[in-house]
């Protein structure tokens, strides 16, 4: 039936005699993997498999060569139908080991042919050739030994059924079947066309080994551009922080010269007046010009100009140390109220001479910073509130505390300051002074040094005004140590609202005649 290729009758057959002695190991080694050989011609794959390995465990067990080889034959064309290559080469090599041991002369040539068949598939043509060698060897041999070819025919078909497990395929179609393979094959892996094949491959490996030596020596060369690159880029680099350097230390001699030129300017203007003004009355009275008691008369007028240049001298000096670089603040606990009551005392005769009311609100208050800058700082603000009010103004001096701050106002009813004037009495790049309303003149550094003390000692200075109503300014300053940075009330005009006095009006004040 399985010659005739009537498959389910040849395996319900086959079934009746595995289950005619279910205790028979050898019995079952023998018939499983024929029955699996059945189901391997019929497609049936899967349960070929089922069939196969059972017969080739069962066959191991009880050292069945025939069932061995029929079970590994079929396992080995189901995995090469399946393209498991290396599972099929494996078994297909037991197979072929197995046909030495017992000198099975055809089941090795059907192993060979197996072999042929995997190596074409797999492009191994060289041991395709050689295998072909054998194959043929082996099949020459047969011929020879045996002359007479229908004894041959019939051994072979013995053999091929032995082979198969016994599957009763017939002897001429399976020898038609085999010639034809390896005639194919012959074709596929001659050896002229071997030879054309391994001199393709010299030629290739030495295409690809001069490649290769063209891209090593070009990826040695882009990498010695590409450190050359980075040598000139590093260079470049250097060259232009160097002469950011040079930029910015032209620019300090430029500030320094500047800074230089500036207080000799007002040096040789401001304290040359001074002094000559000193001199002049000095030499008036040594000369017997004046008489003593015009002499004395003067004194008051002598003694503020003493003042002024010893002023002078002093901002100056602060000065020029802030512009330097070189001015550290020293800061401390103490209460401002103390400084505002020393300061408004060394204002008094100027406060008199032109009939100005200071009014000091300020409260008892305690601030962390340099208490001698903070002296310098209230000293200029009341000096300028002074020089531009006129006779009936006020001066109103006032404090707040908004948490960890304390906010300073000193509010004037002077002339006001114009809005394109506010924006120039902070700035450092030149000195602004406007006279006051008594032709009093200044140097114009009196404010820029009062923003850098200020700032040194983590505080903030600010100005409103209108003009012909009056000015306020306003400091900031920490009420105790501090480690970070500080920032400015949410407005100015928040803080000047609070600090305001009530006699400011923000209208055009009338002023006496």
């Amino acid at each position: 039936y399985n010659e005739e290729e009537n498959y389910p009758k040849a395996i319900r057959y086959l079934n009746n005699a595995l289950s005619y002695d279910k205790n028979n190991k050898e019995l079952q080694s023998d018939i499983l993997p024929i029955i699996g050989s059945v189901y391997t011609k019929k497609g049936a794959y899967k349960t070929a498999t089922k069939y196969l390995k059972k017969g080739l465990t069962l066959s191991r067990n009880t050292n069945n060569t025939n069932g061995i080889i029929t079970a590994l034959s079929h396992l080995g064309k189901i995995n090469l139908k399946y393209k498991y290559l290396k599972s099929a080469e494996k078994q297909f090599l037991e197979v072929n080991t197995l046909a030495k041991q017992s000198n099975d002369t055809i089941t090795l040539i059907s192993s060979y042919e197996n072999l042929i068949f995997l190596d074409s598939i797999r492009g191994n043509f060289e041991r395709a050739f050689i295998n072909q060698n054998t194959y043929h060897a082996l099949l020459n041999a047969l011929t020879t030994k045996h002359n007479d070819s229908k004894a041959i025919a019939t051994k072979k078909t013995l053999i091929v059924d032995k082979v198969t497990t016994e599957d009763s395929i017939a002897l001429a179609s399976n020898n038609r079947t085999l010639l034809a393979k390896i005639n194919q094959n012959t074709s596929v892996v001659s050896k002229n066309k071997f030879d054309k094949f391994r001199k393709t491959l010299y030629i290739s490996l030495a295409g690809f080994s001069i490649l290769a030596i063209c891209l090593v020596i070009a990826y040695f060369k882009r990498n010695k551009g590409l450190k050359y690159t980075r040598h000139l880029e590093l260079k470049n680099k250097n060259i232009e922080l160097q002469k950011k350097a040079i930029l910015e230390e032209n620019k300090l001699f430029l500030d320094i010269n500047n800074t230089k030129d500036k207080l000799f300017s007002i040096v040789s203007h401001d304290l040359k007046d001074s002094l000559s003004s000193t001199k002049g009355l000095i030499d008036l009275l040594k000369e017997g010009s004046i008489t003593k008691e015009e002499f004395n008369a003067l004194i008051p007028e002598l003694s503020e100009t003493a003042n002024n240049a010893s002023s002078l001298l002093f901002n100056l000096l602060n000065w020029s140390k802030s512009q330097m670089k070189s001015l550290e603040s020293k800061p401390i606990t103490f209460d401002i109220k103390e400084v505002f009551e020393e300061k408004t005392k060394l204002v008094e005769q100027k406060l008199i001479a032109k009939n100005i009311m200071l009014i000091n609100q300020s409260n008892s208050n305690i601030v962390f910073a340099d208490r001698s800058m903070i002296e310098i700082v209230v000293q200029n603000i009341i000096t300028n509130a002074i020089k531009f009010c006129d006779s009936l103004d006020k001066i109103t001096i006032n404090n707040l505390v908004k948490k960890d701050r304390l906010v300073i106002s000193i509010a004037d009813t002077g002339i006001g300051i114009s809005k394109e004037n506010i924006a120039k009495l902070f700035g450092n790049d030149k000195t602004f002074t406007t006279t006051g309303t008594h032709n009093e003149k200044g140097t114009g550094l009196g404010l820029s040094i009062c923003k850098d003390l200020i700032e040194l000692n983590n505080g903030k200075i600010w100005v409103e005004s209108v003009l012909g109503v009056g000015s306020t300014f306003y400091i900031e300053l920490p009420r105790h140590e501090e480690n970070h940075s500080f920032s400015k009330p949410a407005t100015a005009a928040a803080s000047a609202e609070i600090l305001q006095p009530s006699y400011i009006e923000h209208s055009p004040l009338h002023k006496p005649q």
